[in-house]
């Protein structure tokens, strides 16, 4: 499965661009794919890889859903950033809605772990890094995706 989230400023027409993006999948390349909207997040979900002009055209961004659990956000944070090929400065960005067992700051320290198994030399840069893990927790889901600058 090939996994994408769209970030929308707000929650305000997200199922009209789900359904859009998903029509236009199937219309134009034969593509099976459903969307779910996470808070104002719209994550798609595509059974073969959206083409590259779709992900610019809708500024798709690869992502992954998974459970509220540290050790479920750390297996797909690790499985989300290993396709990198370098990664310079990075942050762990967290925001968090609902009671959980652990508060942001203690969830970015564990994830850090993560990009060091992966990237032993990489330094963390809170203020101006290169790369950007973003988590968000809402309840019993996170949605987690990256961004380069």
């Amino acid at each position: 499965m090939n996994n994408y989230v769209l970030v929308h400023k707000s929650r305000k027409n997200l199922k009209k661009i789900g359904r859009k993006i998903v029509l236009e999948l199937y219309n134009n390349e034969n593509v099976l794919s459903k969307y779910q909207i996470f808070n104002k997040y719209l994550y798609i979900t595509s059974v073969e890889a959206a083409p590259e002009e779709v992900k610019l055209r809708y500024k798709l961004i690869k992502a992954n859903l998974c459970e509220a659990k540290i050790e479920a956000i750390y297996d797909n944070v690790k499985n989300l950033i290993s396709s990198e090929d370098y990664i310079q400065t990075f942050a762990i960005k967290v925001e968090r809605k609902g009671e959980h067992k652990f508060t942001s700051t203690e969830l970015a320290r564990e994830l850090a772990g993560s990009v060091f198994e992966l990237f032993p030399d990489v330094s963390v840069d809170l203020t101006n890094a290169k790369f950007k893990i973003h988590v968000k927790v809402l309840n019993n889901k996170s949605l987690l995706y990256t961004e380069k600058e």
